[in-house]
């Protein structure tokens, strides 16, 4: 069990926009220490500059399994140990099935299935040998739903969920192990997926339209959500939790 008594030492991964900044940036608010990992060192430095008291900084990429491990282990050594670890580093994009080539089904598998594995084992690791902690994997509605052009996204956050499941008997009771699925994000990943639309502002009602709140969600409700399971779900292992505006339900 974390110590409650103390400042949480948490890990993000994708930590340079979207998801993965508002959460290191809620459980910085709430007091924890916070290392942040990504690719883009002049993106790190800006998040970390907008944390009151900073953060640790990693210049890390996680679908390189060196890179990853070290990545973890820097950011170990800075905090003096972890409590939890959130990876919400990812990639998407379309890609109909003629484009979709080996080099972009490996780009998108590395990132978001290879490289939360890389990430949760050194993590769970550390923190089963530790004294106990939290992983909260982010995954995706589309875990469980199939969309044209998106097969490879499809098929890597079904995996997030399996390996969460999976992760989540290996390490109790120490580490509990959990995975967030939001649906649509109001997140500069999706907008640059927007801007490439013949008619972008359409393309968003689109979207908006096809989620039965009939908005999309902003980034720090998704954080909320990985920060209940990360922090306040302490009977919860192995769950993967809808967090869709209802797209998972119809």
């Amino acid at each position: 069990m974390m110590d409650r008594t103390k400042p949480l030492r948490v890990l993000v991964t994708g930590a340079t926009s979207g998801v993965g900044e508002a959460t290191a940036k809620l459980f910085a608010r709430r007091g924890a220490r916070v290392a942040l990992l990504g690719r883009r060192p002049a993106e790190l430095r800006r998040v970390a500059e907008e944390i009151d008291g900073g953060a640790h900084q990693v210049v890390a990429d996680v679908s390189n399994p060196g890179s990853a491990r070290n990545g973890v282990r820097s950011a170990i050594h800075a905090l003096g140990g972890l409590d939890v670890a959130v990876n919400a580093a990812g990639v998407a994009g379309y890609a109909a099935l003629e484009d979709l080539d080996e080099h972009r089904w490996a780009e998108v598998l590395g990132t978001n299935l290879s490289g939360t594995f890389y990430v949760a084992r050194e993590t769970g690791l550390h923190m089963r040998r530790s004294g106990g902690g939290a992983i909260v994997n982010v995954a995706s509605d589309l875990a469980a739903m199939g969309v044209a052009g998106l097969a490879h996204y499809c098929a890597a956050k079904a995996g997030v969920v399996g390996l969460t499941r999976a992760l989540a008997l290996e390490l109790a009771p120490d580490v509990r192990v959990n995975a967030v699925c939001p649906g649509p994000i109001d997140t500069p990943m999706l907008r640059t997926g927007l801007e490439a639309e013949p008619d972008p502002a359409l393309a968003l009602r689109q979207k908006e339209s096809a989620v039965p709140l009939s908005r999309l969600a902003d980034p720090g409700e998704v954080a909320a959500a990985i920060y209940f399971l990360a922090v306040d779900g302490t009977f919860a292992t192995g769950t993967s939790m809808a967090f869709d505006g209802g797209t998972s339900a119809a």
